[in-house]
């Protein structure tokens, strides 16, 4: 399901490696006997307010944290007076539209942030200016790599370039369907070359409709283990065609093998890992064209280049190491339970009418506060 998914699996595998023992509430997934220690909700957004705070408040019911870390900007309004922990630490992942607005409203209720980024760090400071410095952290993302050794690619002049692309396929924040354009801007320069695309999404079919060659356009699905390495270790670079960004765990697991990413300026962690590793990696956001003359560009390097810019990549990861993150995680979830709880902001009353609501009701009222 994308990058936070990859996080939370990793801290339900690996959080008792660290001594934190922990439980998971997720609003959107179903209860799984194969997930234990996690409360699936099954929210839909023809669910009612009311509901949504009972599943909420069931799924608390039996379990006391010293703190919560909230891996989302959504939902605090509905049900945030429930959640038990004294102290709550706000994870930020991405960028998202409507970000400072959103951190208005939600950093009053939290004790602390993690962030993934130093832009996102600094939005975050920006909307606590009272906050002690203490309550702040970056973190890096986690990559949990494979032990196999990287195998020596053939130079790229001597076949296509395979260009990968890893996560939810999806028109909103991923804008796949871009590709297509890509594709096109790529063939114009009478490039040899290769998409894969590792992940499902609602406009899977219509991209399978648009480039339909498979012999140059190869849909992988949802992979995982050895399956998902074994295809990234064939990459020559990923792609990201997103709007906005945090920094995606797909482009850090890639760099990790010594894959070059591709990646928008859309001043995120992704495009900074990129301009380290090249400056001509980084390309105006929305700009297909200006992607493809990267794509060529990447075509004219020559094999030390190439080794280079693999061995960059490699390096840049060292500090993502899974291990590295999970102490970090822990040394400071430790830091914000000695910490004095802040003071909570008087929670909304959820009463009828309004808690009979569903949650599709609620954002179309909310989008007309927005236009009026």
């Amino acid at each position: 399901m994308g990058g936070v998914e990859a996080v939370l699996r990793a801290h339900h595998a690996r959080d008792a490696d660290v001594g934190i023992e922990s439980r998971f509430v997720a609003f959107w997934e179903k209860a799984s006997p194969d997930w234990p220690r996690n409360a699936g909700m099954d929210f839909r957004r023809g669910m009612t307010v009311r509901k949504a705070r009972r599943l909420v408040s069931e799924a608390c019911r039996e379990f006391e944290p010293e703190v919560s870390v909230h891996h989302t900007l959504w939902g605090q309004p509905y049900w945030g007076d429930l959640d038990p922990a004294p102290r709550r630490v706000l994870f930020l992942h991405s960028d998202v539209p409507g970000l400072a607005e959103k951190l208005a409203s939600r950093m009053p209720g939290m004790d602390a942030v993690l962030a993934v980024s130093d832009a996102l760090l600094g939005r975050a400071r920006e909307a606590a200016p009272g906050w002690d410095s203490g309550r702040f952290s970056r973190i890096h993302y986690p990559v949990f790599g494979p032990a196999a050794p990287l195998q020596e690619r053939e130079p790229v002049g001597e076949r296509p370039i395979v260009i990968g692309y890893s996560g939810r396929l999806e028109r909103e924040q991923k804008r796949v369907e871009r590709f297509v354009e890509l594709a096109a801007r790529l063939d114009a320069r009478r490039l040899r070359w290769r998409l894969e695309f590792l992940g499902d999404g609602k406009v899977r079919a219509a991209l399978e409709r648009a480039l339909p060659d498979r012999s140059r356009v190869v849909f992988h699905g949802r992979q995982s283990g050895e399956a998902y390495w074994r295809i990234v270790d064939g990459w020559d670079a990923i792609a990201f065609t997103s709007d906005y960004e945090g920094t995606p765990i797909a482009l850090l697991e890639a760099m990790s093998r010594g894959v070059v990413p591709l990646h928008p300026r859309i001043g995120s962690g992704g495009d900074g890992y990129a301009g380290r590793v090249d400056p001509g990696l980084v390309y105006p956001a929305g700009d297909m064209d200006a992607l493809a003359e990267s794509v060529a560009g990447l075509t004219g390097w020559d094999a030390t280049r190439w080794a280079d810019a693999r061995s960059r990549a490699r390096a840049l990861m060292e500090p993502h190491a899974g291990g590295n993150y999970l102490r970090s995680f822990g040394e400071f979830v430790e830091r914000v339970a000695a910490m004095p709880a802040l003071e909570r902001p008087l929670p909304r009353r959820w009463r009828f009418p309004a808690d009979r609501l569903t949650f599709a009701q609620w954002e179309w009222i909310a989008g007309l506060r927005r236009r009026g």
